[in-house]
C-alpha cells in the first residue's frame, strides 16, 4: 500500500510539472515554426526564377545577339518571347566596371522586358566608346521598366537604330548622355526622371512620344531634338538646365504642348532651322526670351504663358568681316523681337 502511495504521488507531481511547462513548450514550438517560415521565404526570395522577388541578385554584364533560347537556358531570362509572354530580364545589379554595357541587345524583334534592375558604371565615353547602361540597337518591341541606370560614364540608356520600344519610370541620373535614341522611330518616352546629366533626353528620329518626364539639371539641355519630325513632346518638366529646357534644330512638324520649362540658364525653348511645328499651352517661366528662334517658320504658337517683358521693337545689324582691314559688308541680320500677349518670342532671319 505504501508503494501504491508514493507510485500516485509520483505521477501527481510530474503531471503538475508537466501542465505548467505547456505554455512554455508552446511558445517554444511557435518560435521554431515562425523562424522555420521566414527561411522558407527568404530562399523563395533569392530564386531568380521567383514571381516577385524582393532582393536583387549580382549578374555579370549580359549581351544577347538575338539568341535568346539561349539566354532562357543560361537562366538569364524567363518567358517565350511573345506578346502575351515576353522575355523578361529582372532584378539583377550590374556594375560595368568602367568598361563596355552592362545590357547590350541587338538584332532582335522578339518581345521582351527589362525591369526594375540597377546598372551603373558603363562605359567609357569618348568618338569610339558608344557603350551605355542599357544599349539596343536594331531593336524593336522592347520595355525598360522601372531600372535604375545611373552613374554610368557614357551613356545611360541608348538605343540605335531602334523602332517600336517603350521607355518607362526608370531614373537616369548623372550620366554622360540620359536617355539617347538616335535614328529611332515610334518609340515612347514616359514617365521617366533624367537629372544631371551632361544631356538629358536626345531624339533623332520621327514618330516617338516623350512625356511627362522630368528632365532637370543637365550640363546641357532638358530635351534635345536633332533632325526629328512629327514627334509629340508633351507634359514634360525640364527646368534649371545650363543651357535649354528643350531645343529643336532642323526638326519640323513637332507638337511641343503643355510642359513646365522655367529657369533655363539660355531659353526656356530654343529653335534653330526649324519649321511648322505647334508650340501650345507651355509654362515658360524665369528667362527674359521664352522662345528663342533662328532661321525658322512656320511655327505656332498659342496659349503659352511667359513672364517676360513687354514691348515691340526691331533692330538692323550690320557686321562687318575684317582681316587686318574692313572688307565690307558680309551679312545683313534682321533681329525681330515680338511679344504676343505675355509671351516673348525673339526671332533672327539671316539674309546674304
Amino acid at each position: 500500500m505504501k508503494s501504491n502511495a508514493n507510485a500516485k504521488t509520483i505521477i501527481l507531481i510530474t503531471s503538475g510539472i508537466l501542465f505548467a511547462l505547456v505554455p512554455i513548450i508552446t511558445t517554444n514550438l511557435s518560435c521554431l515554426m515562425g523562424n522555420s517560415n521566414k527561411r522558407a521565404d527568404y530562399s523563395d526570395n533569392i530564386n531568380l526564377d521567383h514571381k516577385n522577388p524582393q532582393i536583387s541578385a549580382v549578374s555579370g554584364k549580359i549581351h544577347i545577339d538575338n539568341n535568346w533560347t539561349d539566354a532562357k537556358t543560361a537562366g538569364i531570362c524567363t518567358g517565350e518571347g511573345t506578346y502575351s509572354n515576353p522575355y523578361i530580364i529582372e532584378d539583377l545589379v550590374i556594375d560595368g566596371g568602367g568598361a563596355g554595357s552592362c545590357i547590350f541587345i541587338e538584332n532582335s524583334n522578339v518581345y521582351f522586358k527589362i525591369e526594375n534592375c540597377t546598372i551603373y558604371y558603363s562605359g567609357p565615353y569618348g568618338r569610339s566608346f558608344l557603350e551605355a547602361g542599357i544599349k539596343l540597337k536594331l531593336v524593336s518591341n522592347g520595355s525598360l521598366i522601372n531600372n535604375n541606370v545611373s552613374n554610368n560614364k557614357a551613356y545611360g540608356i541608348r538605343f540605335w537604330f531602334s523602332n517600336n520600344n517603350t521607355i518607362s519610370g526608370n531614373t537616369v541620373n548623372n550620366n554622360a548622355y540620359g536617355i539617347y535614341l538616335g535614328y529611332s522611330d515610334r518609340n515612347t518616352v514616359s514617365g521617366n526622371t533624367v537629372n544631371n546629366n551632361g544631356n538629358g533626353i536626345y531624339l533623332s528620329g520621327s514618330n516617338n512620344t516623350i512625356l511627362w518626364n522630368t528632365a532637370n539639371n543637365n550640363n546641357e539641355n532638358g530635351i534635345d531634338l536633332s533632325g526629328s519630325s512629327n514627334n509629340t513632346i508633351s507634359w514634360n518638366t525640364a527646368n534649371n538646365n545650363n543651357e535649354n529646357g528643350i531645343y529643336l534644330g532642323y526638326s519640323d512638324r513637332n507638337t511641343v504642348s503643355g510642359n513646365s520649362v522655367n529657369n533655363n540658364k539660355f531659353f526656356n525653348i530654343r529653335m534653330v532651322n526649324s519649321n511648322y511645328n505647334i508650340v501650345s499651352g507651355n509654362t515658360l517661366i524665369g528667362n527674359y526670351y521664352c522662345i528663342y528662334e533662328t532661321d525658322c517658320h512656320g511655327n505656332v504658337f498659342e496659349n503659352n504663358k511667359c513672364n517676360a517683358g513687354d514691348g515691340i521693337s526691331f533692330e538692323l545689324i550690320i557686321l562687318l568681316i575684317s582681316g587686318g582691314a574692313m572688307i565690307g559688308v558680309a551679312t545683313i541680320l534682321l533681329i525681330r523681337r515680338t511679344l504676343k500677349g505675355n509671351l516673348k518670342i525673339f526671332r533672327i532671319n539671316i539674309s546674304f
